[in-house]
């Protein structure tokens, strides 16, 4: 039989009277369940009720709070400030945040609830503890200032390695650059020859950084510093169990690593034979397996190798396998020794000579003798020992000046036989003015003006002039800089 909807209706009402009567006969049981903090006061701030968790939010029994008045309790300290005080004094409902005696952050929102005549009969407020939210976003705050000063710091980082600075003052080393910058933008192997601490390195990250992957890893592996029964293992990874003493957790491999950046294989000739063939497969498939896998990992690099040996030859005589040389050599550029760029020692040992006073903050320089002895030193260390002498020196002199005294025994040595040059045909007076030239052009090249060069010297201001003139100008064929840059 189907109900009529006036008849549901009257059915509902009869429902919401029956359990708005059991209601109230379970009030307090009800009151008690809400979730929120109550507090109930009558129209003059007498505290009638209050929830069971008021003590633990406030510090006071709520026994005690019961018949007290909330100006009372504002003034004990309890709360800072009463809420219902100002819904009493505004006649309106009121939200905003409450600190309590223990130190509490609450939000409460307080309601006046008026009689017929419209004057306030109650006040019920209900408040919720926010002092974990609060602390969770200071915490926040705290962690996303780290962050960002992290950040912050990784893009200095990035920023100085993405301007890779390679020191060069000569013709050689700026057709390299020319090379590097036009090989840059093509995703194609490049092989980089060249003595023993030329270079190299730099020269990779500098291609890295101008490519189109600069934003990516670049994975730096010297293939002669690791163990050879261990290269494989960390070129390629391994699983978990692959092989005694291998980590519980298996490990990525470094060729793995360089996914989407770029993959740079220094002193590649030291791969072992029986090795290079699995290099092969990875460059050519773009895929590796992990030690103790048979599951294929596919990888995307690209790929720069870097050697001081004769590769070509090592091919000839067995030692390197011919495939992959050819695989590596698609590009090739040849890194100029020192002896081949004479032109960039000065400039170099500045550079080294700056990061040393940036590092160590004594504001060092070379004596013109000094420096003069280093640019003709013939560096068989090339670029990397021209970094560590300076930093010798720098370290084990002990004034402000770096003078010949200072540098090593053999740099000395090779100074006093280059002023004295014994069997050749130079008279003593061409050998005095070889000496003086050197001087004063070094003088005038550190210190640019003939009042300094004078005073560095220890001659007359005029002679320094003379001497300039004779020495630097005219060689230059630039007359009367002198005058022009004392003026």
């Amino acid at each position: 039989m189907k109900v009529k909807k006036g008849e549901k209706m009257s059915g509902n009402r009869e429902k919401v009277r029956k359990s708005q009567e059991y209601m109230k006969e379970y009030f307090n049981e009800l009151m008690d369940s809400v979730s929120e903090d109550l507090l109930i006061t009558d129209g003059s701030g007498i505290v009638l009720r209050v929830s069971p968790s008021f003590e633990q939010v406030y510090g006071l029994d709520s026994e005690a709070a019961l018949g007290r008045t909330v100006y009372d309790l504002e003034a004990e300290g309890y709360f800072r400030p009463s809420i219902i005080a100002k819904v009493l004094a505004s006649g309106n409902k009121v939200t905003m945040e409450q600190t309590t005696k223990k130190d509490r952050i609450i939000v409460v929102t307080a309601t006046p609830v008026r009689n017929r005549d419209g004057k306030i009969r109650f006040v019920v407020s209900y408040s919720r503890d926010i002092t974990e939210v609060i602390d969770l976003q200071k915490k926040y705050a705290s962690l996303q200032d780290q962050m960002e000063r992290y950040s912050s710091e990784i893009s200095k980082l990035k920023s100085r390695e993405n301007n890779v600075d390679i020191i060069r003052n000569s013709h050689v080393m700026e057709q390299v650059m020319e090379t590097v910058a036009q090989v840059a933008e093509y995703d194609v192997n490049v092989l980089l020859l060249g003595d023993s601490g030329t270079g190299k390195t730099s020269l990779a990250r500098k291609i890295h950084y101008q490519s189109s992957r600069a934003d990516r890893p670049f994975v730096d592996i010297n293939c002669a510093a690791i163990p050879e029964h261990l290269l494989e293992a960390e070129l390629f990874g391994y699983e978990k169990g692959a092989f005694t003493g291998a980590d519980a957790r298996g490990k990525t491999g470094l060729i793995e690593m360089a996914h989407h950046g770029t993959l740079f294989l220094d002193e590649v000739s030291e791969i072992p034979l029986p090795l290079q063939a699995k290099i092969l497969k990875a460059i050519q498939e773009k895929e590796i397996i992990r030690v103790g896998s048979v599951k294929p990992v596919k990888v995307d690099f690209r790929l720069i190798a870097a050697t001081n040996q004769d590769l070509e030859q090592s091919v000839q005589e067995g030692k390197f396998r011919k495939d992959l040389y050819y695989r590596l050599n698609v590009i090739q550029i040849r890194v100029p020794s020192i002896r081949e760029r004479k032109e960039d020692v000065a400039p170099l040992l500045e550079h080294f000579l700056e990061q040393c006073n940036e590092r160590f903050g004594k504001g060092k320089r070379f004596s013109a003798e000094a420096m003069e002895a280093l640019v003709e030193w013939d560096w068989p260390g090339n670029v990397r020992e021209i970094s560590n002498v300076v930093e010798r020196c720098y370290i084990t002199s002990s004034g402000a000046e770096i003078g010949l005294r200072d540098l090593p025994e053999e740099i000395r040595e090779a100074e006093d036989q280059s002023v004295i040059r014994p069997g050749t045909d130079e008279t003593l007076a061409e050998a005095i003015e070889r000496l003086e030239r050197s001087m004063v052009r070094s003088a005038y090249e550190r210190y640019g003006s003939t009042t300094a060069v004078a005073k560095h010297l220890g001659i007359s201001q005029p002679t320094a002039s003379r001497k300039i003139s004779k020495y630097v100008s005219a060689d230059e064929g630039s007359e009367g800089s002198e005058e022009k840059e004392e003026s």
